[in-house]
């Protein structure tokens, strides 16, 4: 027995069955295509050598299964809607309270100290921190020394490396920490601060932080509330 939907033989014509039915050129089968096709090989079949009743069976088989793939597909696909808004609508809650994200912007205000949180994959024998203003150039360069493993804070008191006062505006951290031997030590920097905006049009949730932080959700860290007043 040939296989389902190439076992009739179709008597001499100048068009296939498919062209016959007025199929697309498409490679993807969408439900009517497939009852296109079996109408058409209906149709075209060799008078002499019909198409025999388990063949036929065997394609309503095929089609059924086609059409369920396509009816789930379709509940997937808005199910997937359905939780992408549950996800989003979640996601508004998080303005108006402080959080924590992977990240290396540091916002100074011109006037205050401000700080970051580093994490060091192990403990390191020499750890240097650079502070690079907007345009990449390294304006201060802080020696942390050795440190163990774990959290830790830098703290940078807007000062440039010749003692001046740094203009306000957002910054970037890098940390470098390496040990006794000069490998290097893994280490991830977080960025705190207050959600100030939540936005949507890349197809995900994005934080904004009233330090000038944009974000992915993907990267939140941690979240606290801010304490009211009494």
């Amino acid at each position: 027995m040939t296989s389902p939907l190439s076992s009739a033989t179709s008597a001499p014509a100048t068009k296939p069955a498919s062209a016959a039915a007025g199929l697309p050129s498409s490679s993807a089968m969408d439900k009517q295509a497939f009852l296109k096709l079996l109408v058409a090989q209906i149709q075209h079949q060799d008078p002499l050598s019909p198409m025999q009743g388990t063949e036929f069976v065997t394609q309503l088989s095929q089609f059924a299964i086609v059409e369920q793939g396509l009816a789930q597909t379709s509940r997937l696909d808005d199910l997937s809607a359905q939780l992408g808004g549950i996800a989003n609508n979640d996601a508004t809650s998080l303005v108006g309270k402080r959080v924590t994200v992977r990240g290396k912007n540091m916002a100074f205000d011109g006037l205050t100290a401000t700080s970051s949180a580093v994490t060091l994959g192990e403990a390191a024998t020499k750890v240097t921190a650079d502070i690079l203003d907007s345009s990449g150039k390294v304006v201060r360069t802080i020696t942390l020394g050795s440190r163990p493993a774990g959290a830790m804070s830098v703290m940078w008191d807007g000062k440039t490396s010749a003692g001046e006062q740094a203009p306000k505006g957002n910054y970037t951290l890098k940390v470098n920490a390496a040990k006794a031997d000069g490998t290097a030590v893994t280490t991830t920097q977080d960025v705190s601060g207050l959600v100030t905006k939540i936005t949507f049009d890349k197809g995900y949730p994005e934080l904004t932080l009233d330090n000038g932080t944009t974000t992915p959700i993907s990267d939140l860290v941690g979240v606290e509330a801010i304490p009211t007043k009494p």
